[in-house]
């Protein structure tokens, strides 16, 4: 009971009062919520592509046809090869290929034509782009060799190619995709690594509450009553626990059901992989708060624990991009545990095979909590 009266009193002086309630609950809504809008969905746009057609046959104006039809591909038409490669500099589009001269006469005589590709950087686009150009090609001389083996020559082969291009435009055999949803979206660590630093700033929340206790000798008194350092600190573990418990509710809440974000996993399995990283921020906050004896050195927390560890954890790049050693270490916080578990999730894993990341973050939990019991010493001052 003592420690739940600690805890009580708590969330009276923090989330009850109006800065508690902009720090821990508006602030951090508002924030995720513009991360989402501006970086988080995932949207489906067509990609810009410049183009020339140098070739006056059939099969270059059938390839421009093909690409037009694609929904992938939005093509824009240059006058000359200086504007194509202006377009190209200055990102006005993200790739540019020109179809030479003689395009069509070169693959009825049975040779492979040269597509000149223009590109400032390789992307994604581009790299699908000549992917779709490879296989028309191959398609088209695949088509004009069945011919020449029939002993189609000069104005017959061109008629006979033709006529298929004529039976290919029609596509009457299309392929239909099946997204099964097995992919992640590839902004949603940046979403889940903001939450998680807003989440982290509940350490702050419970060291000031201390040191405050400490600074009016507040500690000390109770610590003078049947009250053991274990209740002092479990109370203080509960109430930050409770206002983590309300932030993520909320975050959750207002980003699934109002921004429309989707996270690609069920609402209770994000929940309760939140709770067990709350329950390792408490840990690591049990822990500072016995080794801090200064207000002054508060500010110290985020760039020495907070900001640290949410770089390690992978909250603002992904861990794969950092130097193997650095992976390595990123094993001894708690924010890669919770990413990594909830990426898992997102791409098909039930909350029952992250056995292992829950487990982890509960060591967490209860060795910093251990050590932030032992620790700490109600009945000193603030030092300074």
């Amino acid at each position: 009971m003592n420690s739940l009266y600690i805890a009580y009193n708590m969330l009276r002086r923090t989330l009850l009062q109006k800065r508690g309630l902009l720090m821990y609950l508006i602030i951090p809504v508002g924030v995720v919520s513009l991360i989402i809008g501006v970086l988080g969905q995932q949207q489906e746009h067509q990609v810009d592509i410049a183009y020339i057609n140098m070739d006056r046959g059939p099969l270059g104006a059938h390839l421009v046809q093909e690409l037009t039809g694609l929904p992938d591909y939005s093509l824009k038409e240059q006058a000359s090869s200086a504007d194509l490669k202006e377009d190209v500099t200055k990102q006005k589009v993200g790739g540019a290929f020109v179809i030479p001269e003689g395009f069509s006469e070169t693959l009825l005589q049975g040779s492979a034509p040269q597509v000149d590709m223009y590109q400032l950087s390789v992307s994604e686009a581009t790299i699908t782009l000549k992917i779709t150009l490879n296989s028309i090609l191959a398609g088209y001389q695949g088509t004009v060799d069945v011919q020449r083996k029939q002993g189609l020559q000069d104005k017959p082969l061109q008629d006979a190619v033709e006529k298929t291009l004529t039976q290919l435009e029609k596509h009457q055999v299309k392929a239909r995709v099946t997204d099964l949803n097995l992919y992640v979206n590839p902004n949603m660590h940046l979403v889940i690594g903001f939450m998680l630093m807003f989440m982290m700033g509940v350490i702050n929340n419970t060291i000031s509450v201390i040191m405050e206790d400490r600074r009016m000798r507040t500690m000390a008194r109770t610590f003078t009553a049947p009250v053991r350092s274990i209740e002092i600190m479990l109370g203080n573990f509960i109430g930050s626990f409770f206002v983590g418990t309300l932030q993520v509710l909320v975050i959750l809440l207002i980003t699934r059901y109002v921004a429309l974000y989707d996270y690609g996993l069920p609402f209770f399995s994000q929940f309760v992989m939140l709770e067990f990283f709350l329950l390792a921020s408490m840990g690591i906050a049990s822990a500072v708060a016995g080794l801090v004896k200064n207000a002054s050195n508060m500010s110290m927390i985020n760039s020495l624990i907070v900001t640290p560890t949410c770089m390690l954890g992978g909250c603002f790049w992904p861990i794969s991009l950092m130097p193997e050693w650095m992976q390595k270490i990123a094993n001894f916080v708690p924010q890669k545990w919770v990413i990594e578990a909830i990426q898992l999730m997102a791409s098909g894993q039930s909350l029952s095979h992250m056995w292992m990341h829950m487990g982890v973050l509960t060591l967490f939990a209860l060795i910093l909590l251990g050590v932030g019991t032992v620790i700490l010493r109600p009945e000193d001052a603030e030092v300074g």
